[in-house]
């Protein structure tokens, strides 16, 4: 049974990343055919295009173990580039930066617990706060291929070791800075969203980014809190994709 079980898994695999590539390449051609609001359009066109890329380079994780870091780095240089069009997107529904500053002039967001601002002043909504928002989408883009690279060089020297959080490994000052990085970046979107929510509400960006980010967190804990059920959480999040196709198809 234990021979049988990742034979299973396989099979299971290649049909639930084959049905959300199909899903996925047929909505980016409906889009590119029906290519009318570019401005939107084209970051619907990247976001989409993380499912092939996922679903890919999950699978061939899952067929090809011994190369899954080589298969997760493209994954993951990727992830960081849906982040910041997500953002983008979000700018270009309200109009760009300018038309936001302009909106939301006089503003400012009040301090709260939820949004761990409790003990700051009033943040004024102004121009400096939506390039502080981009930036800090934006550092985790150029930081992720930094560290993808840095990874393989590691990995190469045997210096990394995927799962090993030992203090002689680099994987647990790796993982360190990337969860900082990410949370950054996480953070960033959340301030814009909550300082632009009436202005983003016809648009309900909400379950479009609930959806994206479960497969990313899927994606990054994974090994971190489950090692004993990757092989059952990639496959889960094989199944979560087709749901993205669905929620930007409704873009």
């Amino acid at each position: 049974m234990a021979e049988l079980l990742p034979i299973y898994f396989s099979i299971i695999a290649f049909f639930c990343a084959l049905g959300a590539m199909a899903l996925a390449i047929f909505h980016i051609y409906r889009h590119l055919l029906n290519y009318t609001e570019p401005t939107y359009q084209r970051y619907i066109v990247r976001i989409i295009f993380m499912v092939p890329v996922y679903a890919l380079m999950s699978f061939l994780s899952l067929i090809f173990p011994e190369s899954s870091i080589y298969f997760n780095s493209i994954r993951e240089v990727y992830e960081a580039w849906v982040i910041y069009n997500f953002l983008s997107l979000c700018l270009a529904w309200v109009g760009g930066p300018g038309a936001v500053v302009l909106s939301l002039s006089g503003r400012a967001m009040k301090p709260s617990w939820c949004l761990m601002t409790c003990c700051f002043p009033p943040v004024p909504l102004d121009g400096r706060f939506i390039r502080r928002c981009k930036q800090g989408c934006l550092q985790f883009v150029i930081l992720k291929p930094f560290l993808v690279a840095v990874t393989l060089i590691l990995y190469a020297k045997g210096k990394y070791k995927d799962g090993n959080f030992s203090p002689n490994q680099s994987y647990l000052y790796l993982t360190i800075i990337y969860t900082i990085s990410y949370t950054m970046a996480l953070y960033a979107l959340a301030l814009f969203y909550v300082a632009c929510k009436d202005l983003l509400q016809p648009f309900n960006p909400v379950p479009k980014f609930i959806i994206i980010k479960s497969v990313v967190f899927l994606t990054y804990w994974q090994v971190k809190l489950y090692p004993q059920f990757v092989l059952i959480m990639k496959l889960y999040r094989l199944i979560v994709q087709s749901f993205v196709c669905m929620q930007c198809a409704r873009s």
